[in-house]
């Protein structure tokens, strides 16, 4: 598998903003929004995006230092396989915390570098 952050960097840090300020700005070429609208839309919309995925990532225990890993209980690989399987795995496996639905922290750090990007951009551009 090939490494493929400087495309999600890419795509997430360039293109995706320039997208999203054009869509905006064709809306407003087209009268379906005025000036304040479209700059309030492109600046307070990514980051109010952003303060949800923090909230998200933290929930979701995807960041280094989680400050709810105190208040909840993660599964174990133990809880996730059947009974049976058990037997062919160790204990020192069992007891670790199951990793299947855990969202990968990359995911997270592009959706940030998006919503930072587009009020920033947006308000170099419209501003």
């Amino acid at each position: 598998m090939r490494d493929r952050t400087a495309v999600y960097a890419a795509l997430s840090g360039v293109v995706a903003p320039a997208a999203t300020i054009r869509f905006v700005g064709h809306a407003h070429a087209r009268g379906l929004v005025d000036r304040p609208t479209a700059l309030v839309v492109l600046v307070a919309g990514p980051v109010a995006c952003g303060l949800l995925l923090l909230g998200a990532g933290w929930v979701l225990g995807v960041h280094g230092r989680d400050p709810l890993d105190r208040m909840r209980e993660r599964p174990t690989v133990r809880d996730r396989v059947p009974d049976d399987a058990e037997r062919h795995l160790s204990e020192k496996t069992l007891d670790q915390p199951a990793s299947e639905g855990m969202v990968p922290p990359g995911l997270f750090r592009h959706g940030l570098l998006y919503c930072l990007v587009v009020p920033v951009v947006a308000l170099v551009v419209l501003g």
